[in-house]
């Protein structure tokens, strides 16, 4: 079984990867996105989750897939229950 030891937050692969090369600061993001410049700065700092539902306006702004988030999340969120359960 191969586990990745550390995976990243999504909300840091949106910041360091998408945000970055797309030049687009978070409440640029929020505005496309239409929400709250907060939701966009508690995924970036990795104190919120980016939900389904998220996960599918980022589809439709970045033309990313929402699988892509959806799976992120899930393995982040397996990962940090693995680190409490230890």
């Amino acid at each position: 079984m191969i586990t990745n030891p550390l995976p990243m937050h999504p909300g840091k692969v949106l910041a360091e990867v998408y945000m970055s090369q797309l030049d687009l600061n978070q409440t640029a993001l929020a505005k496309l996105c239409s929400c709250s410049p907060r939701k966009i700065n508690e995924i970036v700092n990795g104190k919120r989750a980016i939900s389904p539902s998220f996960a599918i306006t980022l589809e439709s702004v970045l033309g990313t897939s929402a699988e892509m988030w959806v799976r992120m999340q899930a393995e982040y969120n397996l990962w940090e229950a693995r680190q409490k359960a230890a």
